[in-house]
């Protein structure tokens, strides 16, 4: 099984395009950091979401530690996260593709963070050792936040209004997958209203 397996990668390898650079052939890399950014070869948002929410737990320990002591209201708990923490966690979300797995991580730690924030609607521990946890639509409404999904798509679509009129726009769109590579969405494919940034 591992002889053919390696043979069929190499097959894999050969069917791929080439690149060089001053007659050097260029490596071929799964992933790669670019302006500080990690870029998945099949444009997989999964390996930049990492990192982003490494850094907004790290964030949100600090943030969160403050309004205890300062006893804030849920509603102004939830404006500082979005000022904070949801900026870190969301840098370069214009451009993820996002698999529902990916973004199911991404709600999760917006949902935690917002128990964490309410007063009213927290999760309680039963006397069995069980949980219960409140509606989501009454914790977002009680810290004035919607869920992670709606900010994505508000930060894609001010993004489109700027390239959706270029003429790389439509060469991209018009493009053909190459035969061989695996099927994957693109980024103009997720939710955004593509018509309306058009203007």
């Amino acid at each position: 099984g591992t002889a053919l397996c390696r043979e069929g990668e190499e097959r894999r390898v050969q069917r791929e395009a080439a690149f060089s650079a001053y007659g050097e052939r260029l490596e071929r890399v799964k992933v790669f950091k670019y302006l500080g950014r990690l870029l998945a070869f099949d444009d997989n948002g999964a390996q930049a979401v990492r990192p982003n929410l490494k850094k907004a737990r790290r964030c949100w320990a600090r943030i969160s530690r403050m309004l205890r002591v300062d006893n804030a209201l849920p509603r102004v708990c939830g404006m500082f996260y979005k000022a904070t923490v949801q900026a870190v966690l969301l840098f370069g979300s214009e451009t993820w593709n996002l698999t529902p797995l990916t973004l199911k991580r991404l709600e999760g730690f917006h949902l935690r963070a917002a128990w964490r924030m309410a007063r009213d609607n927290k999760p309680c521990r039963n006397s069995d050792g069980s949980w219960t946890y409140p509606a989501t639509e009454d914790v977002m409404e009680e810290v004035g936040m919607y869920p992670i999904a709606t900010y994505v798509e508000v930060r894609r679509q001010t993004i489109a209004e700027f390239i959706v009129n270029r003429p790389i726009f439509d060469f991209c769109v018009e493009g053909e997958q190459k035969r061989g590579s695996s099927p994957h969405q693109w980024w103009w494919e997720q939710t955004m209203d593509l018509e309306a940034a058009r203007g």
